[in-house]
């Protein structure tokens, strides 16, 4: 084993790793779709988050952590934001220690306000890279969040 790392072997590195580039990726594209939800004061995180749960009847917490692929810690965090600005309904069920989430009326609001911000982002995406590649992006990264390898690892 070579002692000292070669600058081409951390190229290639940046260059190869799925993860690096999946998350330099990300972080474009989040950036791009919060700077158009930006007038509806919500986030892309919060937007999926309130998609989800509109999605959902009778959504659990655990539910929406499986649906999202967001580890509950962290999900609790966003939802603590959600509820304290009057966007969902946190409720306790009777039995056990479930609890479900529900929209409130102003959630609902927020979510119909940021859904037309999100379809203009969405054509934005969709006419610079082309619906066939866009779906063919999706299908890929679809396929990627399946592979048993992954589904393994930190079970939400």
């Amino acid at each position: 084993m070579k002692d000292k790392l070669e600058p081409e072997d951390l190229k290639k590195i940046g260059l190869a790793c799925l993860n690096v580039s999946l998350r330099r990726t990300t972080r474009k594209i989040t950036s791009f779709y919060d700077s158009v939800l930006k007038p509806s004061g919500l986030r892309i995180t919060q937007f999926t988050i309130l998609v989800s749960i509109g999605l959902e009847k009778d959504c659990s917490i655990t539910d929406l952590s499986r649906l999202t692929d967001i580890d509950r810690t962290t999900l609790q965090r966003s939802l603590e934001i959600l509820k304290r600005d009057g966007l969902i309904r946190i409720e306790k069920k009777e039995a056990g220690n479930i609890r479900n989430l529900f929209l409130t009326k102003k959630g609902e609001s927020k979510l119909a306000e940021a859904v037309l911000l999100w379809k203009e982002a969405q054509a934005q995406i969709s006419d610079s890279l082309g619906k066939s590649k866009l779906n063919e992006t999706l299908k890929i990264l679809s396929e990627v969040r399946k592979l048993p390898i992954l589904e393994s690892v930190n079970q939400v």
